[in-house]
């Protein structure tokens, strides 16, 4: 991958295609790679690209839908049969979802004894910063799932929490968006000039995501995750960006595109 850049594995919503995968970018930034969530088919799609496994620094998972997990048993099987990798990866998640998966880590028989290496599943808290190497995340709690906890999160003990990630390094600035509740949800991260956002379309309107960043300093704009209906209208996004002036400055991604910072 090249140095600064965003690699984009799976765009898609939560419907399953033929010419998309869920969601997964690797970023690349200040000589660490970084994988931002893990839909499947992860594994695959980065043996495709050449990602090297054995380099991969750090995994930050959004939330818990199936999307954006269900890629990552394969592509930790990855590292241990592809990468041979003895150095432990740390895995930042909802604390919600670390005893699940350290159980079905243990159940697919991806223990330490056999793997040689410690996946380190780690807490996201919002408005708490961690490092990967000279990069920091940090992350911003969503209302994504806010309608899922009352339905039933709640009574089942369960936090429901999404996140949106802001990452820096470099003198450069980006933020995931994770999956959205409101477009408003950006908002914490607008306040200083953006290098980058990368923002779903499947859970916030084109409307509601233009307003809500009009006259804001972002410097490129990257539609991913968007919704199937609105990916058969490419034409009615772009006239969107238009006309709140986004035309030269928003991408609509695809996989395989790789994005410079």
């Amino acid at each position: 991958m090249a140095d600064d850049s965003v690699l984009f594995l799976g765009t898609s919503d939560a419907i399953p295609g033929w010419d998309r995968s869920h969601a997964c970018l690797v970023l690349r930034l200040a000589g660490q790679s970084i994988v931002l969530d893990c839909g499947e088919p992860a594994a695959k799609n980065m043996a495709f690209e050449c990602v090297d496994f054995g380099g991969i620094e750090a995994i930050a998972l959004s939330h818990l839908h199936a999307d954006h997990v269900a890629g990552l048993l394969q592509v930790i099987t990855a590292m241990w049969l592809v990468a041979k990798r003895d150095r432990d990866i740390p895995v930042y998640l909802p604390a919600e979802g670390i005893e699940t998966f350290r159980r079905l880590l243990d159940t697919t028989y991806l223990f330490p004894e056999l793997i040689k290496f410690n996946v380190d599943l780690r807490p996201l808290k919002a408005r708490e910063p961690f490092a990967v190497g000279p990069v920091q995340v940090t992350p911003h709690r969503t209302t994504h799932l806010d309608s899922i906890r009352r339905l039933g999160g709640e009574r089942r003990g369960i936090a429901c929490e999404p996140f949106l990630l802001e990452v820096a390094a470099n003198g450069k600035r980006l933020v995931y968006s994770g999956d959205l509740g409101s477009a408003r949800d950006l908002e914490p991260t607008l306040d200083r000039p953006l290098d980058l956002l990368i923002c779903e379309c499947a859970h916030v309107t084109p409307e509601s995501l233009f307003e809500t960043l009009r006259d804001r300093p972002v410097k490129h704009l990257v539609i991913t995750h968007i919704n199937h209906l609105i990916w058969d209208d490419h034409g009615r996004l772009m006239e969107l960006a238009r006309r709140f002036g986004y035309a030269e400055r928003c991408t609509i991604a695809r996989d395989g595109l790789m994005v410079s910072l």
